[in-house]
């Protein structure tokens, strides 16, 4: 899918390739918002900073006077007043059935300008902490409306956190887990700030686990909450929501990242689990140190299963080296295993892992006994509240199971239809013109083998032993499939396969002995040995003039067929069909 105006895979984008930005979502369209990138003024221009990128699948609305009409694919959008594309490295969360999106914190430039990759001044790069939440209502599609709102002050801004909608209370809540405030990717040399201080603990990255940052979106408050037994400071990783089939407990999957200060130090590679309402942490998967990365996204395809896309791994050496098992893995957060491969036919409800079921109480399908924060307990009576309140979860779609994929190869042309009156000029035009002109071109080449025959035995008449013009005689090997007589030389050429034609021998001509084995200057190209030790041609059967008379029907075919073939094509140009996007 091109991101060029329209969507169109045309290889043109006036767009360019943004890097840690994020995707605000809900069934319908997202907006690719926020990210650094390159500068580079000769490939494209670079965007505003009320400037987004919109892309839409389905329409939702019915098209009015004041609503412009749907088209499907890639859009520029504006943002409102307030909001700007210029940040980066930031928290995406999307809720679809609420039909809104957030962005977390993150990072701008001092002068809240262009945020380019690598290199450049301060005043170009993302070095300043961003204490905002941008909020994208997209309930009304043609009328989405963006907002920005302050963090309070106990609220840190951070880089590179993750934030997940968990379906609790009226609208949902998010839930921020973990950030740095001194990333290494915010100095040119990749080196946090705490790492040259010394101080090397990152604390502000351990306080994000172990407390955890919660937003109620109905009322627009703001919570902290401690947890139990948190893992320590991650960025850079991710992070999926599985509720219980009977929704007495929701788990927070965490998986991978690093602590965001030391990028040459071993990446993580284990699956921690927050369960809530008891906000206790769990380590379900330890991992290894080389499958381990950061950088990455993941999703839930199906109820029991976290995809994890991208990332990179620990930058230890000169040469960066590859992800293992690829970039694509499939986690089961049931089984809480690694899988060796997605399989869409294969899937299951949510079961709550054994390890966290012996914290928490119950079993796979829920039944938790452990209900309230311990042992601090609920951090106000205001988030127990939110936690009471049952969310709706009619409103939320379910697009599983899908469907294997089948390859279907070329799109086959339909025959019996025709086109319009440009077609039937095409039709008429392309033969009248191609068709004529290959005639030609064979009627030369005719009439000048005849001239060079004449020559040829006029010069034998004179004087027999001369030899023939060298330039003449390669050319006439070349259309007869003869060789030249010269010194044999090795020459290198393209494989030519004959035409069978050149290869039959006529009943009527007389074949001399076999010929000793020679060189030619065509690979793979028959020579037909004539009669007697003259070069003269017979007129009938003649090899050249077989060959150019192959040569012109061979040419009349293709010219046909090539006709043939772009009628057809321009007849039935198969309709380009839209993918479902489930997002």
């Amino acid at each position: 899918m091109s991101k060029a105006i329209g969507g169109q895979p045309n290889g043109l984008s006036s767009k360019p390739n943004f890097y840690d930005g994020a995707m605000l979502a809900n069934d319908a369209e997202f907006y690719l918002y926020g990210g650094v990138y390159t500068k580079n003024p000769e490939l494209y221009i670079n965007p505003a900073a009320d400037s987004v990128l919109k892309y839409q699948a389905y329409q939702t609305y019915m098209p009015t006077d004041d609503k412009p009409r749907f088209h499907q694919g890639f859009q520029d959008a504006h943002l409102d007043d307030g909001v700007t594309r210029y940040i980066s490295y930031g928290a995406a969360a999307n809720a679809p059935s609420e039909n809104k999106a957030w962005y977390f914190s993150g990072m701008t430039s001092a002068t809240h300008g262009p945020l380019y990759w690598a290199g450049g001044n301060a005043s170009e790069r993302a070095v300043n902490m961003s204490n905002t939440l941008i909020t994208l209502d997209m309930s009304t599609q043609m009328r989405e409306k963006w907002s920005n709102s302050t963090l309070p002050v106990d609220i840190k801004a951070r880089s590179a956190a993750e934030i997940v909608w968990v379906p609790v209370g009226k609208q949902g809540i998010l839930v921020v887990l973990g950030g740095v405030t001194f990333p290494e990717w915010a100095t040119v040399g990749h080196e946090s700030e705490n790492a040259k201080a010394g101080t090397g603990k990152k604390e502000d990255g351990d306080e994000f686990m172990r407390v955890v940052d919660i937003y109620d979106v109905a009322s627009g408050k703001w919570y902290r909450q401690p947890t139990k037994q948190s893992p320590g400071g991650r960025a850079r990783g991710c992070a999926v929501v599985a509720v219980a089939l009977d929704r007495s407990s929701f788990n927070i999957y965490y998986y991978g990242g690093f602590d965001g200060v030391l990028p040459k130090e071993d990446f993580y590679d284990d699956v921690w689990v927050l369960s809530m309402p008891s906000f206790t942490w769990t380590q379900i998967n330890n991992g290894t140190t080389l499958h381990a990365r950061s950088g990455h996204k993941c999703f839930m395809p199906y109820p029991d299963q976290m995809m994890a896309f991208g990332g990179y791994a620990a930058e230890a050496g000169a040469i960066p080296s590859c992800l293992d098992k690829g970039p694509v893995v499939i986690f089961n957060l049931t089984s809480g295993e690694w899988m060796d491969s997605y399989d869409p036919l294969k899937h299951g409800q949510y079961g709550v892992h054994q390890k966290v079921q012996s914290v928490i109480g119950g079993g796979s399908t829920g039944g938790a006994t452990l209900t309230t924060p311990v042992p601090s307990g609920w951090a106000t009576s205001a988030l127990a509240d939110v936690f009471e309140e049952k969310y709706d979860m009619k409103k939320m779609t379910t697009h599983w199971p899908y469907v294997a994929a089948t390859s279907t190869g070329r799109p086959a042309l339909v025959s019996g239809r025709r086109g319009g009156a440009g077609d039937d000029k095409n039709s008429v035009i392309i033969p009248a013109v191609v068709v004529p002109t290959v005639f030609l071109l064979g009627v030369g080449l005719i009439a000048w083998l005849c001239l060079v025959r004449k020559r040829r035995r006029s010069d034998e008449t004179t004087s027999h032993g001369s030899s023939p013009d060298d330039a003449t005689l390669h050319i006439r090997s070349w259309i007869t499939g003869q060789h030249a007589k010269k010194p044999s030389t090795v020459t290198s050429s393209e494989a030519i396969i004959p035409s069978p034609d050149l290869a039959k021998a006529d009943p009527d001509v007389a074949i001399s002995p076999e010929a000793p084995v020679q060189q030619h200057e065509m690979a793979d190209t028959q020579v037909v040995e004539l009669g007697g030790d003259s070069l003269s041609i017979p007129f009938i059967p003649s090899p050249s003039l077989s060959a150019l008379l192959l040569f012109f029907s061979i040419s009349i075919l293709v010219t046909h067929n090539l006709t043939s073939t772009q009628l057809q094509t321009h007849h039935h140009q198969p309709s380009s069909t839209i993918r479902d996007f489930r997002l």
